[in-house]
């Protein structure tokens, strides 16, 4: 994984100051065992090109990606449901005498 990717990933998944969130992201999932955390400074490390992303860290952000990508998914369908209730409330409104 090249460091611009990782970077994308990252800021899909927690925004534009993602390496520390990804380092606490990272500990738990971590293939040789349960961490809090992964020392941001590997993150910073991979950001940079200075060492190699690990292995197992593709396959992960995949994942997660994938998962977001479905919580975005259902929140833009409730964004649309919303806004269309929303449209009918302000139709209603408008048909009110003294509206």
């Amino acid at each position: 994984m090249d460091p611009e990717t990782l970077a994308r990933a990252g800021q899909l998944l927690l925004g534009p100051e993602w390496q520390r969130p990804m380092a606490r992201l990272l500990g738990p999932r971590h293939p040789g065992g349960i961490r809090e955390s992964l020392d941001p400074r590997l993150i910073q490390r991979w950001a940079s090109g200075e060492r190699p992303v690990a292995a197992w860290v593709p396959g992960v952000l995949a994942d997660l990606l994938a998962a977001r990508s479905g919580q975005l998914r259902a929140a833009a369908k409730e964004c649309e449901t919303l806004a269309a209730a929303l449209r009918d409330i302000e139709e209603t409104d408008d048909l009110r005498p003294g509206a």
